[in-house]
């Protein structure tokens, strides 16, 4: 059966998804840009962002027509927790002695932050094949 994939994001337009399918690449999922995956029932679709490629999983059942990838409504508070946690992270290094490994706690924990943030700002709607409810009972996520 055919499954439609959405990416409808306000930001973070440049990164793209790389879709899976039961652990196989199938392309990429750009923003804006609607994709059609042929999926059986039981299927894993993996959707992978990034350097260290922090995945959604979703296994595919009878009900499945659209997924449809935004962001998250806590888009704020994210980036809140987000700078908190670098300025404390940041003043906790303060005491490093060597330049080269202040940078490289500062640099790492940046990058650490940013995947995190990047992971948990979005969210995944199904959308079954009967109805354009977004709450399905029986969809898996992990």
């Amino acid at each position: 059966m055919k499954i439609i994939l959405k990416r409808q994001t306000t930001w973070g337009c440049v990164r793209h998804f790389i879709v899976y399918k039961n652990g196989v690449k199938q392309g990429r999922l750009f923003n804006n840009i609607t994709t059609e995956i042929e999926a059986e029932i039981g299927d894993i679709l993996e959707f992978r962002e990034g350097l260290f490629h922090f995945s959604q999983k979703i296994k595919v059942s009878s009900d499945t027509k659209e997924i449809t990838i935004s962001n998250t409504n806590q888009i704020k508070r994210l980036f809140s927790l987000f700078i908190m946690l670098f300025i404390a992270i940041s003043l906790l290094s303060l005491s490093i002695t060597s330049l080269k490994m202040f940078l490289f706690t500062e640099v790492s924990a940046f990058i650490l932050l940013n995947h995190l943030f990047r992971y948990r700002s979005y969210n995944f709607n199904i959308k079954p094949m009967d109805s354009l409810i977004s709450d399905v009972s029986g969809v898996e996520i992990y």
